[in-house]
């Protein structure tokens, strides 16, 4: 009887330590309310302007992150990141602009480093078929509040893998 007191107790606190960790990474990601711009430069060789605008929406329950890249001279290319806490786990599901729906969540957050990696069987997306973004880091900012480093990664239907990087700097 003892030890599955124990046990009770343990599988409550680590439950308990997850909704802490969902709710407190979400609270810090909420410190980028407002707008961003920066250069986002490619492996791929690309580079594009890059527009940020995050959002806290319904009712305090997601932040929605509207991102515009703008490639030389091409239309730009709007998308859509909403993250949001499932079950104590900070989630995100990304409307993307090559056309799919990756969904993913919260896998590490240490030193202000928010990492997110895609499910690919949950998000309907296969690797060597599709092309699609498997993950994204958002590096908070530090001691300049007004800038942070955005990343993610694609892997495309060859299953050469993309990574695009930029620092942004906040919008007045």
């Amino acid at each position: 009887m003892k030890i599955k007191y124990i046990i009770g107790v343990l599988l409550l606190s680590s439950t308990q330590m997850v909704l802490a960790d969902g709710t407190s990474s979400f609270e810090q990601l909420k410190t980028l309310e407002g707008d961003w711009s920066g250069v986002l430069k490619n492996t791929n060789g690309d580079v594009s302007d890059l527009k940020l605008r995050y959002t806290l929406r319904s009712n305090g329950s997601a932040f929605l992150e509207e991102s515009t890249e703008t490639l030389k001279d091409e239309a730009p290319v709007e998308m859509l990141n909403i993250f949001n806490i499932q079950n104590g786990v900070l989630q995100t599901t990304h409307y993307c602009g090559l056309m799919n729906k990756p969904v993913g969540e919260l896998v590490n957050f240490s030193d202000g480093v928010l990492s997110f990696k895609i499910d690919p069987k949950k998000s309907g997306l296969e690797k060597g078929k599709d092309s699609f973004v498997t993950s994204w880091k958002l590096s908070l900012p530090g001691e300049d509040e007004n800038q942070f480093l955005y990343q993610y990664t694609v892997i495309n239907e060859d299953q050469t893998i993309d990574t695009a990087s930029a620092v942004v700097t906040r919008v007045p």
